[in-house]
C-alpha cells in the first residue's frame, strides 16, 4: 500500500508536523535535535552527506540508501550511498528506484510506498519480475522552494516494509538535512569560486603575462623575478599609467606571501586624518564619529603585502608613523597607546621624483631610504615604442571578448598614428584609446577616424621639421622611425651582436644587415651597452 494522493503524503492520513512532533517520544525528539546540530556543524559536503545518510538509515532501519545533490545543470554533484554501488544503480533491477528518484526531483514532492511493485505506475516495469517487494521512501531536499537533491531509502523484504511513523520521522530529519546540505554545498561552491578567482588572479600576474619585449621592460621583469620572494621594501617609480600597481601585484603573487592579503592603498585619495585611521585603525572615541573600533589596512595585510600608491602625498607627520612600522613592524591605532605588531611587506609607488622631494624638504630622507631598499623605474610607453603593437593586440583581443566583437586589426594608417603618438598617459591611455576605437568601429578594421581626436592631431610627434603632406607620408615617417628604434633596441639588448639581434627581431641576418645600412646604424656603438 502506498500513501494516496498520487503517491504523495496525504493530509487526511497524516497529522500536521506540529501535532506529530508533539507525539514523538522525548528521546526521539532529542535524538533528532542532536543529529540536526551535528549536521549543521559539518562544513564539507562529503562528510555531511556521509553522516546524514548513516543517521537516516539508523533511524529508518532501511536496507539501502542514497543522498544525491544536483548542480545548476541538473547533473549529480555529490552522492553518498550505503549498500549500493555504482554498478547496482546502473543495473536494470534499479530501474524502478531511478524512476521514483526522477519523479521526486521533477515534481518536488515526497514519495512513500509500502510496495512499489503494487503501484500501477511501476508494476509494468521490466524489472518487477526480479523483485518480490520494494518499500521506498524518497524525499526532496528543498531550499527556498528549489529542489537541489533527494534522499532515497528502500527495503526489499516483507519484514522491512516502512511504516507511516518511519516515513514521518525521516521526513522531519530531512528538513535538517536540507538546510545543512544547502549550506555545505553553498560553502563548497563559494570556496571553488574563490579558488578559481585566485588561480585567475595569480595567472594574470605571472611575469609572462606582463606585456613587453623592449630591453627596458625585460630588465624590469628580471629585477622583479630576483626580488619577488624576498621581504625587501620596494619603491616603484614611473609616470602615471606605466603599470606600477601591476608590478606590485606581480611582486606579491610571485612571492611566498601569495596566499596572504594584498592590500592596495591610495595615499593621495584621502585627507591626512582619515588616511592615518585607514592605515593604522582607530579605537572607539578616538575622534568625533569614532563610535566603534576600526581595523586598519596594516592589520588587515598582516603576513601579506601592502601597496602604498602615491606615497609622495603622505604628510611628514604620517611619515613618522610609517617609519616606525618600516623599522620595527610596530604601530598604534589612532587614540590608543597600545603597541601592536604586524608582519607586512611594504611596496610603495610614486609618479613624482621622490629624491627631489627629499632635497626640497617635502619628504623625509630617513623614510625615503627605508622605502628605497630596491628601486624599480618603469619606462614610459614612448620609451618603448616597439611594445605598442603587442599592447594594441592584447587590448584588441581583450575588448573583442568583453564586447563580443570580432575586430581583427588596425589599418596601417591607424597603426602609424599610434606609433607616432607620445602617450602622456602611457599604457593606461593606450587601453582607453583601444576601448574608444572598438566602441566606434562598425567593421573589422580600426581606421584613423575611430581614434580619439587628440591622438589623430599629434601624428607629428617625433620632431620632424617639415609637416607630412599626406597620411601616407606620415605613415612612412612613423614606420621608418619605429623600425629604426626597434633595430637599435635589438642591438642594445644583444650588446651589438648582429646575429643575436637579428634572431631577437625574428629576421634573417641578411635582411637585418640591409635595414642597418638603410638607417646608417653603427652596431659597434652598442658593444658596451649594459643591457
Amino acid at each position: 500500500m502506498k500513501i494516496k494522493s498520487n503517491s504523495r503524503r496525504n493530509k487526511d492520513d497524516t497529522e500536521s508536523p506540529d501535532k506529530f512532533i508533539d507525539k514523538l517520544e522525548s528521546s526521539i525528539y532529542q535524538q533528532l535535535f542532536e543529529i540536526g546540530k551535528h549536521l549543521l556543524a559539518e562544513s564539507t559536503v562529503d562528510k555531511l552527506l556521509s553522516v546524514a545518510l548513516d543517521k537516516t538509515i539508523e533511524i529508518s532501519k532501511a536496507e539501502r540508501g542514497m543522498i544525491i545533490l544536483f548542480g545548476e545543470e541538473e547533473e549529480n554533484l555529490f552522492q553518498a550511498a550505503r549498500n549500493l554501488k555504482q554498478e547496482d544503480i546502473e543495473h536494470p533491477k534499479f530501474e524502478i528506484s531511478r524512476t521514483i528518484i526522477d519523479n521526486v526531483k521533477q515534481e518536488k514532492q515526497p514519495i512513500y510506498l509500502h510496495n512499489a511493485l503494487e503501484d500501477s505506475s511501476y508494476k509494468k516495469s521490466s524489472s518487477v519480475k526480479r523483485l518480490k517487494i520494494l518499500s521506498v521512501i524518497c524525499l526532496p531536499l528543498v531550499f527556498e522552494e528549489k529542489v537541489f537533491g533527494v534522499t532515497y531509502l528502500d527495503n526489499r523484504t516483507v519484514k522491512g516494509i516502512f511504516k507511516q511513523d518511519t516515513f514521518e520521522l525521516v521526513f522531519e530529519l530531512t528538513n535538517f538535512i536540507s538546510l545543512a546540505a544547502f549550506q555545505a554545498l553553498h560553502c563548497s561552491q563559494l570556496s571553488n569560486r574563490v579558488s578559481e578567482l585566485e588561480k585567475e588572479l595569480r595567472g594574470k600576474y605571472k611575469f609572462e603575462n606582463i606585456i613587453g619585449h623592449h630591453s627596458k621592460m625585460v630588465a624590469v621583469l628580471k629585477l622583479v623575478s630576483q626580488i619577488a620572494d624576498s621581504n625587501a621594501t620596494v619603491l616603484i617609480q614611473g609616470e602615471s599609467g606605466t603599470g606600477k600597481e601591476l608590478i606590485a601585484r606581480a611582486l606579491h603573487f610571485n612571492s611566498s606571501r601569495l596566499d596572504k592579503p594584498f592590500i592596495p592603498v591610495n595615499c593621495g585619495a584621502l585627507p591626512e586624518n582619515l588616511l592615518e585611521s585607514e592605515l593604522f585603525g582607530h579605537v572607539r572615541g578616538a575622534f568625533t564619529g569614532a563610535v566603534n573600533d576600526r581595523v586598519g589596512w596594516f592589520e588587515k595585510a598582516d603576513s601579506g603585502t601592502i601597496f602604498l600608491d602615491e606615497i609622495s602625498e603622505m604628510s611628514p607627520a604620517l611619515q613618522v608613523k610609517l617609519l616606525r612600522i618600516l623599522q620595527t613592524g610596530e604601530y598604534s591605532k589612532v587614540g590608543s597607546t597600545e603597541l601592536r605588531y604586524c608582519d607586512v611587506r611594504v611596496l610603495a609607488a610614486t609618479n613624482k621624483n621622490l629624491q627631489q622631494y627629499v632635497k626640497d624638504g617635502k619628504f623625509r630622507e630617513d623614510v625615503y631610504y627605508r622605502l628605497n631598499v630596491v628601486e624599480i623605474e618603469l619606462p614610459a610607453l614612448r620609451q618603448r615604442r616597439s611594445d605598442i603593437p603587442l599592447l594594441v593586440k592584447y587590448f584588441l583581443d581583450f575588448y573583442n571578448k568583453k564586447s563580443n566583437r570580432n575586430i581583427k586589426l588596425l589599418s596601417p594608417e591607424a597603426e602609424a598614428i599610434l606609433l607616432a603618438y607620445n602617450f602622456p598617459g602611457n599604457v593606461r591611455e593606450l587601453e582607453n584609446i583601444m576601448l574608444h576605437a572598438v566602441t566606434l568601429t562598425e567593421n573589422e578594421i580600426i581606421e584613423p577616424p575611430h581614434l580619439p581626436a587628440r591622438v589623430r592631431g599629434k601624428e607629428k610627434n617625433f620632431g620632424e621639421e617639415v609637416k607630412p603632406s599626406n597620411l601616407q607620408e606620415a605613415k612612412r615617417r612613423a614606420s621608418d622611425k619605429a623600425e629604426n628604434e626597434f633595430i637599435k633596441e635589438c642591438l642594445e639588448a644583444t650588446s651589438g651582436h648582429i646575429s643575436k639581434a637579428a634572431k631577437l627581431a625574428g629576421m634573417d641576418v641578411g635582411n637585418f644587415h640591409r635595414i642597418i645600412t638603410k638607417h646608417e646604424i653603427d652596431a659597434s656603438v652598442f658593444k658596451k651597452s649594459r643591457f
